[in-house]
């Protein structure tokens, strides 16, 4: 026998409130301890030193000339986007949208720790935050028991299939066209 859709629905409320909590446990901290997180003497300082030194190609050039003469705009969307992913989730608003943004965010921190090419690095809590994020993404959290589900019921319908009793579109007939036959060969001659 299989579960109810209640059960369904409790288990995906659970993964949507877990994945919520996550982000924002992380997020919440650079905002309570904003000294310890935001340059140029807290943790983002110290991050982007170690990703500058771990990292080469385009994304070391991003590093290098975007986001280190910007570091604390930088830091200031880090720590936004953790606390906003996070509250979306746990909400249950726009739910995809966020798993697709924390997905960019644990990308963006394998990323810089030049671990995009490494296995063992994906095992750890930046992979972990990847896969919890497309999962996100993927199945439709929102819906039990969030604020997706008031937008989906909102969401203009298609019309409605016609039932028994009402009139039905006529049916669609096949109609042949004849056509002239060939002069020559239509394939290529050896």
């Amino acid at each position: 026998m299989l579960p109810s859709n209640r059960h369904y629905a409790v288990v995906l409320t659970a993964f949507r409130l877990y994945a919520g909590f996550f982000w924002l446990a992380y997020g919440i901290e650079k905002f309570l301890h904003p000294a310890a997180f935001l340059p140029p003497t807290g943790l983002m300082a110290t991050y982007l030193a170690q990703a500058v030194s771990h990292t080469s190609g385009p994304y070391h050039d991003f590093l290098v000339n975007l986001v280190l003469p910007h570091e604390r705009i930088f830091a200031e969307l880090v720590r936004s986007g953790e606390v906003l992913v996070g509250c979306a989730l746990f909400l249950g608003i726009f739910t995809r949208f966020a798993g697709g943004v924390g997905i960019l965010l644990g990308l963006n921190y394998l990323a810089s720790k030049g671990g995009l090419g490494s296995v063992a690095a994906w095992t750890g809590i930046d992979g972990f935050s990847i896969v919890l994020s497309a999962f996100c993404l993927l199945l439709p959290l929102g819906r039990p028991l969030g604020i997706d589900a008031i937008l989906y019921a909102l969401r203009p319908r298609a019309a409605a299939v016609p039932t028994a009793g009402t009139a039905s579109p006529p049916p669609i007939e096949a109609e042949f066209v004849e056509e002239p036959p060939l002069e020559e060969a239509s394939a290529p001659r050896e």
